[in-house]
């Protein structure tokens, strides 16, 4: 694809861009073609005419470019193919491929593939195309996604509220092959999840937390273990598998605490007795501390609770809120693992706020572990905005 013209940017941004950030925000921009519309491919330059980058214009996004390339190159669907295939092999390569059914084989801008995401379940991939300059290509990537990954069918997920920021509308709708079930089953590590992929949130089961199911094992046999914002189950299937006496998970979507019965039911796991609530978890464990509850384990997995720097101060104070009320509801010697996916909530602020919510609580708390999120959701290092996923195992006196 050729360029349509050129992108003339401020001075301030050249720091940005000669440190391969990959995006440029409407602010940075000096002059743009006046006759440049949402997806056309643009030349970066600085005030002096040299080359910068190529990318994916928008002038109705404040992302206004996603470079796609610093380098003077084609970006035609043969760059695009060979970065895909990279891509998945690089997931097809991780030891634990065959254990696990669904897959991150896409991570935008961290795959050097700006807006577009490529998630498989089984048999099924869904995709995710939240930059402008993929609407001329969705057939292609489509093409491509099913010939490199061998998946039955292709379906557009695209997220409503992502795509309107890039000024677009949402179809959600089979790209290619077979129309998916109402529920695909998905396997992590043995356990196995219903999954939605039509009209599920983050499609239907977070793969982000994979890895991080697994470290419930080591803390769940013979206690009391209590899994809020429990969505579908991934923290509490592992919970059962490792031998918790019970289980208590709190989800406040119903349509999530259906699937949530019905993966416990599919997976027929261990003796413990499980409770589920729906409802507020805030207020839920605000009840469960006045009426004098304990748990041996606390499992945290709130969903963002803030996504710019702006709601910062107020994301902090829930966070501590949330972790100082857990861990009042926490036995002697009890261990709390607690997550964070709110990108502008840095690991030193979460841990800062952890700090404070055991004071609060009246606790002393020592960190066991500290962990992100897995390979398949990669960080490119010229991208912290790839690095989000935050999750914290704790030991509470």
């Amino acid at each position: 694809m050729k360029p349509i013209g050129r992108v003339t940017v401020r001075d301030k941004a050249l720091k940005s861009i000669t440190g391969r950030h990959p995006w440029v925000f409407s602010g940075a921009i000096r002059s743009a073609p006046e006759n440049g519309c949402a997806g056309d491919i643009v030349d970066v330059v600085d005030t002096g005419g040299s080359f910068l980058g190529r990318g994916f214009f928008n002038p109705n996004s404040q992302i206004a470019v996603r470079i796609l390339s610093f380098e003077d190159i084609d970006c035609g669907t043969e760059l695009i193919y060979e970065r895909l295939r990279r891509a998945i092999d690089l997931r097809k390569s991780l030891p634990e491929y065959d254990q696990i059914t669904a897959w991150r084989m896409v991570f935008g801008e961290a795959d050097l593939l700006p807006g577009l995401i490529v998630d498989c379940y089984s048999d099924y991939a869904h995709i995710k195309f939240h930059s402008a300059g993929w609407e001329s290509m969705k057939a292609d990537i489509a093409r491509m996604v099913s010939e490199l990954t061998g998946c039955a069918g292709v379906y557009d997920g695209s997220d409503p509220d992502m795509r309107s920021k890039e000024g677009l509308g949402t179809e959600n709708r089979t790209l290619s092959g077979d129309d998916p079930p109402e529920y695909i089953i998905a396997s992590e590590h043995g356990r196995q999840f219903k999954v939605d992929i039509r009209n599920g949130q983050k499609s239907g089961l977070y793969l982000d937390q994979k890895f991080n199911h697994q470290d419930v094992l080591r803390y769940a046999k013979n206690r009391k273990v209590l899994d809020a914002f429990s969505y579908t189950g991934g923290f509490g299937l592992a919970a059962i598998e490792g031998g918790c006496s019970s289980l208590t998970c709190i989800e406040i979507s119903e349509a999530a605490t259906r699937l949530l019965e019905a993966n416990i039911e599919l997976n027929k796991l261990g003796t413990a007795s499980v409770t589920v609530k729906t409802g507020d978890a805030f207020e839920i464990l605000r009840d469960m501390l006045s009426d004098g509850d304990q748990f041996d384990t606390i499992i945290l997995d709130p969903p963002a609770f803030c996504r710019s720097k702006s709601a910062l101060v107020r994301a902090c104070r829930g966070y501590k809120d949330i972790n100082r009320l857990a861990m009042k509801l926490l036995s002697p010697d009890g261990i709390l693992i607690t997550c964070s996916c709110s990108r502008p909530i840095t690991d030193e602020l979460l841990l800062r706020v952890l700090w404070q919510a055991s004071v609060e609580a009246g606790r002393s708390a020592k960190l066991l572990k500290f962990a992100g999120q897995p390979p398949d959701h990669p960080v490119l290092l010229t991208f912290p905005e790839s690095k989000y996923l935050k999750c914290a195992t704790l030991f509470v006196h």
